[in-house]
């Protein structure tokens, strides 16, 4: 198993879109009368950065030498009305925003690894593609699949990516294969190095030869974010250049962390990885 430490000298640009997590906890009071709806009690708010920001702070808290952010000029905001006893959300409102926030350009060369976090929400032009798969050393990348983007932000847009991680469907929509076994959907991708991840199944990682490993989760209170956190974790360590064993070990490890935590409330840090490996 590659050392946690390896990756504390690297220096990381990450990439994508701003979100704002908001979690509206309520007490459903039942039906209403008069209408199709759901009656609820207020009983708390709480937000969260989301979003490349979210990603960042997994990848600070590994111990990299530098992480730095660029976003683009629009956030994301996701409310999202939420069952305050069982955790379960109910309804998700999206509204996209003036970032009010500066991120700051960089100097893509001056970074050892760039990761992309593309939700599909505008900041991943074809001109900012363009320009990290000319100008990365190292160039990881996530295209994320969701209600607003639905079928529309695949990693066929990106020429070029050294790192990849998506989720089954993503990948499915990617090739339009919803029906060959998942690893002829990842022949069908020509990536190089890919992990599928695949909720409860687990992970299935390609370098050249297939790794299959099973799900390491054992509670779920929040899966939001916890593809994010597989996809950030591992990709230090394959700039690195870390086995695909342990690369899908890892990323299993730190979404199962992440499940256990509610919202954005703290990141999976090295400790706790390592913890979690070596239990």
């Amino acid at each position: 198993m590659i050392a946690l430490d390896s990756v504390k000298d690297l220096r990381v640009l990450m990439v994508g879109d701003a979100i704002m997590d908001a979690y509206r906890y309520v007490r459903v009071v039942g039906k209403a009368v008069k209408e199709a709806a759901l009656s609820t009690v207020l009983e708390k708010v709480e937000l969260f950065r989301g979003g490349v920001w979210a990603a960042a702070e997994h990848v600070r808290a590994l111990g990299c030498q530098r992480v730095a952010i660029m976003s683009g000029p629009n956030v994301m905001w996701n409310t999202r009305m939420v069952e305050s006893v069982y955790l379960r959300k109910l309804i998700v409102e999206h509204d996209l925003r003036l970032n009010q926030r500066t991120e700051f350009d960089f100097h893509i060369p001056d970074f050892d690894l760039v990761i992309v976090t593309d939700f599909g929400h505008g900041t991943m032009t074809k001109q900012l593609i363009e320009r990290v798969t000319r100008e990365a050393r190292y160039l990881a990348v996530n295209t994320q699949t969701n209600a607003t983007n639905y079928g529309f932000n695949l990693i066929t847009k990106y020429p070029r990516a050294d790192f990849v991680v998506l989720d089954e469907l993503e990948a499915r929509l990617a090739t339009h294969d919803d029906k060959s076994p998942i690893e002829e959907v990842i022949l069908e991708l020509g990536l190089r190095n890919v992990i599928i991840t695949m909720g409860k199944n687990g992970a299935v990682g390609f370098d050249g030869a297939f790794e299959r490993q099973g799900s390491l989760t054992e509670q779920i209170i929040d899966t939001m974010g916890a593809g994010d956190a597989f996809f950030c974790v591992a990709a230090p360590f394959a700039s690195i250049g870390a086995s695909m064993r342990d690369l899908v070990k890892i990323g299993n490890a730190a979404g199962a962390i992440k499940c256990g935590i509610v919202g954005h409330r703290a990141a999976v840090d090295r400790t706790t990885l390592g913890e979690y490996l070596n239990g």
